[in-house]
């Protein structure tokens, strides 16, 4: 069983109703689905925005596909911070199911939910997904880690920034290191400077009390941008696993110097009540 937290959201609407139904489509997905949010709204009024997401992110849509991911859904409503909402989550769970539980809520409701969730026992023989942002800086982080790690198993947590997921972020260690060309002039001999633009066609339309306490440079900078800066400068991992390639991408980070703030240029979003959020 997959339970996301947060399905209402703007990581929903954008990419987690697209990635589901492409799951679908492929025959990959084989369990049922809960939403759990805020939002006071029938399962029929989720249904519908999964589709409007769906068809708005110019997926090619088919009917069949889309009314077997549909009939997977089913929705909880409530405050993750209300234990009420975990007794409703474990009857509709039921016993014998190993649920991944996939957070797409601020990092501040992450260590709350996931207790609530123990209190509840419905960590057994589960794991969580958190997005990120991880915290909002080092020491939140690692009381975040603790309190994690007080009722999760390190196996069972995963620590997911979905950048990495995106096609030509996963080509970049090919483009790099299966390229005999490239990798011999890839290096800092040939390489003067480096640039990485992150352009959108869109403001903070609907996130403004996300951004307004974690803002863009939480959001976007200190996960997906310098994950990119890291494939792009760093050494060729000593193997395939995950810790190989964290192992180059630490080394990059550790040989950066720190910012200096009087040499960046920094803005900040126009607060407007005239959109919502």
């Amino acid at each position: 069983m997959l339970v996301i937290f947060g399905i209402t959201g703007d990581l929903a609407r954008k990419m987690t109703f697209r990635a589901l139904y492409r799951l679908e489509r492929r025959g990959l997905l084989d369990c049922p689905i809960v939403g759990v949010a805020s939002d006071d709204i029938p399962v029929d009024k989720l249904v519908e925005r999964a589709r409007e997401a769906i068809g708005q992110s110019g997926e090619k849509f088919d009917d069949k596909v889309f009314a077997r991911l549909a009939s997977r859904l089913s929705y909880l409503s409530g405050d993750v911070t209300d234990s009420a909402l975990y007794t409703s989550l474990a009857k509709q769970i039921g016993s014998g199911r190993r649920p991944l539980y996939y957070l797409e809520m601020p990092p501040a409701l992450f260590a709350p939910i996931v207790e609530n969730l123990a209190a509840a026992d419905l960590v057994r023989g589960a794991r969580v997904a958190v997005e990120k942002p991880f915290g909002h800086d080092l020491a939140s982080a690692r009381e975040l880690n603790s309190r994690l790690r007080a009722v999760l198993d390190e196996e069972q947590i995963l620590r997911v920034d979905h950048f990495l997921g995106k096609q030509p972020v996963v080509e970049l260690q090919y483009l790099r290191f299966a390229n005999r060309g490239l990798a011999e002039l890839w290096d800092s001999k040939s390489i003067s400077e480096i640039h990485v633009t992150m352009a959108e066609n869109f403001g903070v339309e609907d996130r403004g009390s996300f951004y307004d306490a974690v803002g863009a440079l939480r959001d976007v900078v200190q996960n997906h941008l310098l994950q990119v800066l890291a494939l792009v400068t760093m050494e060729p991992p000593v193997g395939a696993s995950a810790d190989d390639l964290n192992d180059k991408k630490a080394e990059v980070f550790r040989a950066m110097p720190a910012l200096e703030p009087a040499r960046y240029v920094r803005g900040q979003y126009r607060a407007t009540a005239m959109l919502p959020g």
